[in-house]
């Protein structure tokens, strides 16, 4: 069977033109995310002792769904350096690409947390009872041994694209964690 070029050229733009109309998926570049669908809970800021390889961990971000369920695949969860600094490199920054048990989806029900920790774990991610635990493995040149968070001063950012969804800051050294 011979094709008319010009009908496939005809079928290829209404084909387009119709996707061009569709709503946003879950997998596109900015979430829609209602307003105070997440709330950042605690971070932990500074590692008991020395900052080590060892240690990383002791640095995190909690966050939990406050309101119905939502879908957080490709929610960005970054400090005030990486969300400012325009330049290329992935410090300081880790993007959520799925959860464990659900494989490449990322949908946490009301109640639910995640925590990124900025380490690594032997087995990696996990979920235990209603939290999610993820960690980021940070780039050793990114801060001291990994550890990227300001004792001191810093933000934690919740981010899709340029939306931001939720931030905490502190700009005192008063202890390891801020709630």
């Amino acid at each position: 069977m011979r094709l008319n070029k010009s009908a496939l050229l005809f079928a290829a733009v209404v084909a387009t033109a119709g996707l061009a109309g569709s709503p946003a998926s879950a997998t596109s570049a900015t979430l829609d995310l209602p307003e105070g669908a997440l709330t950042i809970v605690q971070v932990g800021t500074d590692a008991m002792g020395s900052d080590t390889l060892a240690n990383r961990n002791r640095e995190f971000v909690t966050f939990k769904a406050t309101g119905g369920a939502v879908d957080i695949d490709g929610l960005v969860v970054q400090d005030n350096w990486s969300k400012n600094n325009t330049n290329p490199h992935t410090c300081n920054k880790y993007t959520i690409t799925g959860l464990p048990e659900q494989g490449s989806a990322a949908v946490l029900q009301p109640g639910e947390t995640v925590t990124v920790f900025n380490g690594s774990r032997w087995g990696g991610n996990y979920k235990s009872g209603s939290e999610y635990r993820l960690y980021a493995k940070s780039d050793v040149d990114c801060g001291t041994a990994g550890h990227y968070l300001n004792n001191d001063a810093d933000t934690v950012w919740l981010t899709s694209g340029a939306t931001q969804v939720a931030s905490k800051s502190w700009d005192w050294n008063g202890g390891y964690t801020v709630k």
